[in-house]
């Protein structure tokens, strides 16, 4: 059985991230801002932000509306011509927004980190893991941009870059540029 693992963050969210939209609603723009620099930059780890942003929220944990966040196009369409593959998100972002995008998208599972108490981080290499352990020996593909999905890409048989940054680019078996999902689709569905 095919597993197609996606990323959040970039892959299917365009133009800004989970953390960057929960930090917009608590005040904390420029410090999250700050972070993603030192974190692209790999100064700082993702458990880094988690516990920041574990403290903005403060206990608070938002009911999301995804629909109007800006979504790469033709994510309905990607998964549907999937099926019967079983369709993961595999991010590091806070676990609450990964449920509401499955939810929203109608993907089988999701990882992503717990902001507790107590904080529970899903960094890069726990991504990996997840998506082969749900994966069972199948084939896996992954989708991703960045940094985050280096250690899935170096597991996935298939890893497919999607307006991807030169590191990600670098470790895909194929790197696509696109405003629409499904140009993955020759890559994730062969």
């Amino acid at each position: 059985m095919r597993t197609v693992a996606f990323d959040l963050d970039g892959t299917l969210l365009r133009g800004t991230t989970v953390s960057l939209l929960l930090a917009e609603q608590t005040g904390h723009v420029e410090e999250l801002l700050a972070m993603e620099r030192a974190y692209a930059a790999g100064e700082i780890s993702n458990a880094v932000i988690a516990e920041a942003q574990a403290g903005w929220m403060g206990g608070w944990r938002p009911e999301l509306d995804v629909g109007g966040w800006p979504w790469i196009a033709g994510i309905e369409e990607t998964l549907a011509a999937l099926r019967p593959a079983q369709l993961l998100l595999a991010t590091v972002t806070w676990r609450g927004a990964a449920a509401a995008v499955a939810s929203r998208f109608g993907f089988d599972a999701w990882c992503g980190t717990d902001l507790g108490p107590p904080v529970r981080v899903c960094d890069a290499t726990d991504k990996a893991a997840w998506a082969v352990e749900r994966a069972r020996g199948g084939e896996l593909v992954a989708v991703g941009d960045s940094r985050s999905d280096l250690p899935l890409f170096a597991v996935a048989d298939v890893s497919v870059a999607l307006n991807a940054d030169a590191p990600a680019r670098s470790a895909a078996s194929v790197c696509v540029d696109a405003d629409d999902l499904r140009a993955v689709l020759p890559h994730a569905s062969s």
